[in-house]
């Protein structure tokens, strides 16, 4: 193995074959054309979420997972990223005082090419504005769509977009 990555509560090994074992599921991917310029990091404490995403993701892009707050802007800083998938309804934002709107504008504040789309349970056109006015550059419903996800990066990420069947 030359890369083991613990998320929550799974682990992610990667070996020069380029197979992911996930809890002992085999999971191929491939690891060409990763690059920094193709980074993109989660802040999503839902498992299941963090996994639909990961899974949509990482054939065609680096995708790294943040476990809380703090994580995120350390990994920001340090991978430089393109993208980040920010979760609304992570606990951290309600539990601190804080909310996404301001994590949105401290972001791209420090990193202002740095894309962000936030994820919301719902669609309310209060949120998606106030996301948009804060510094979001996307909006994603759930549940969440494979192809709505793929388009969406892609369109951030100035990539081709994916075709869906």
């Amino acid at each position: 193995f030359f890369g083991i990555q613990c998320f929550s509560s799974f682990f992610l090994f990667r070996t020069r074959s380029g197979m992911c074992l996930l809890k002992g599921i085999a999971i191929s991917q491939s690891t060409h054309g990763h690059t920094s310029m193709n980074r993109i990091i989660i802040l999503n404490e839902e498992l299941e979420s963090q996994m639909h995403l990961y899974l949509v993701l990482c054939e065609q892009y680096r995708v790294e997972i943040a476990e809380d707050e703090a994580t995120l802007m350390r990994m920001i800083r340090r991978k430089k990223p393109r993208l980040v998938l920010l979760d609304a309804a992570y606990s951290g934002f309600n539990n601190n005082g804080k909310s996404v709107f301001r994590s949105i504008e401290k972001i791209k504040r420090k990193y202002e090419q740095l894309k962000i789309i936030t994820i919301f349970d719902r669609e309310e056109p209060s949120l998606i504005s106030r996301a948009e006015k804060s510094g979001s550059d996307g909006v994603l419903l759930r549940p969440l769509e494979e192809c709505d996800v793929l388009e969406r990066v892609a369109t951030q990420l100035n990539m081709p977009k994916a075709v869906c069947t």
